[in-house]
C-alpha cells in the first residue's frame, strides 16, 4: 500500500542554475503548497547568490550549494536524500524556470486517488502550457475522461516521484549529467514493473529550452535554441537509451529518435552557432553508439 500524496508529505526540489531574481515569485509560489523546499544550487554568479540568500533568509528555504555544476541527476539525488532523510514519502522535481499554478498539488493528489493502479505508481507527470506560443502539452484527445493517462515518460519540471519506489528503481543516472534524465528514470521504472502517468489538468507553465518561434512553408514551428553543448548530452543519451531500450520500447525509441533528428534538422536551419553545435552533435553521436559516457562531465 503507498501512502497517497498530500502536502504534508511532499517535499519540493528545486534544481537551479544561475538563476534570475524572479526566482523568489515562483518559490513563493511552491512553497504554499507543500510541506517543505529544497534548492539545489550547481552554479550561481554573486548576483544569482544574492537571490538564493534571499530565498533563504525570507523564505526560510533549504539551499544545497554545489559551488559547481554537478549535473541535473546528481543534484536531483541530492535533494532526494535530504527529502528522505526527513521522511517525506513523495518529491516534486522543478525547474527554475517552471512557474506552477496554484491548484497544482490538489491535482496531481486528485490523479493518484483516481488511479486504479497507485500502489504501483513510481511518477505522476505534470501536464503543462509551453510558455511561450501557449500550446498544452497533451491535449487528451479522444482519450477517456480519467484525470489521467498512462505514458512511457514524462519530463522533469513537475514530476511527482514516490521515494518508496525510488529506493527499488534506483537513483538517478548521474552519467547522463543533463539531459535524458528524466526519460531513462521512467523507462526503468517500467522495467521494475512500476508505471508512469500523466495528469489531464494543466498545472504549470513551462519552457522547453529558449524556444523561438519560425514559419515554414505548410506550418509553424520552433527551435529550442539549447547551447551546444547540450546537443552532445541530449544525442549521446538519446542513442545511449535506443541502445537499451530498443526492444523493451521500440515505440518510445523510434519517436524518440525522430524527434531528435527533427530537432537537429531545426538547428541546421534557424539557429546561431551551427557549427560548433554540429560538431557537438557528431561527438555524441559518436559516444552514443559506443554507449561512453564521461566525457564533458
Amino acid at each position: 500500500m503507498q501512502v497517497p500524496p498530500r502536502k504534508e508529505n511532499i517535499c519540493a526540489i528545486v534544481v537551479s542554475y544561475y538563476p534570475e531574481g524572479d526566482l523568489l515569485a515562483r518559490l513563493r509560489a511552491l512553497q504554499a503548497q507543500v510541506a517543505e523546499l529544497v534548492l539545489v544550487d550547481n552554479g550561481t554568479s554573486p548576483d544569482c547568490a544574492t537571490v538564493l540568500q534571499a530565498a533563504e533568509s525570507e523564505l526560510g528555504i533549504q539551499v544545497i550549494w554545489n559551488g559547481r555544476n554537478l549535473g541535473i541527476a546528481a543534484a536531483l539525488n541530492q535533494g532526494a536524500r535530504w527529502a528522505s532523510e526527513r521522511g517525506y514519502s513523495w518529491v516534486l522535481t522543478l525547474d527554475q524556470d517552471t512557474v506552477v499554478f496554484s491548484a497544482m498539488i490538489e491535482s496531481l493528489a486528485k490523479v493518484f486517488d483516481a488511479c486504479n493502479f497507485s500502489g504501483q505508481l513510481a511518477v505522476i507527470g505534470s501536464n503543462f502550457r509551453h510558455a511561450v506560443g501557449g500550446q498544452v502539452l497533451d491535449e487528451f484527445r479522444g482519450t477517456s475522461n480519467k484525470p489521467y493517462k498512462e505514458v512511457t515518460t514524462v519530463i522533469t519540471s513537475g514530476s511527482l516521484i514516490s521515494l518508496s519506489k525510488l529506493q527499488d528503481i534506483g537513483a538517478f543516472r548521474e552519467e547522463f549529467f543533463l539531459d535524458c534524465v528524466d526519460f531513462e528514470y521512467c523507462l526503468r521504472a517500467r522495467a521494475h514493473g512500476f508505471r508512469v502517468i500523466l495528469t489531464r489538468d494543466v498545472v504549470m507553465s513551462h519552457s522547453i529550452g529558449h524556444v523561438k518561434e519560425h514559419s515554414l512553408v505548410w506550418k509553424k514551428t520552433g527551435s529550442s535554441n539549447y547551447p551546444p553543448l547540450r546537443q552532445y548530452f541530449m544525442t549521446r543519451n538519446t542513442l545511449i537509451l535506443a541502445r537499451e531500450y530498443t526492444f523493451k520500447a521500440p515505440l518510445w525509441v523510434v519517436s524518440t529518435l525522430w524527434t531528435r533528428a527533427k530537432s537537429i534538422i531545426l538547428t541546421c536551419l534557424f539557429e546561431n552557432e551551427l557549427k560548433a553545435k554540429l560538431r557537438f552533435v557528431r561527438l555524441g553521436f559518436l559516444d552514443g553508439i559506443r554507449g561512453r559516457t564521461g566525457r564533458f562531465a
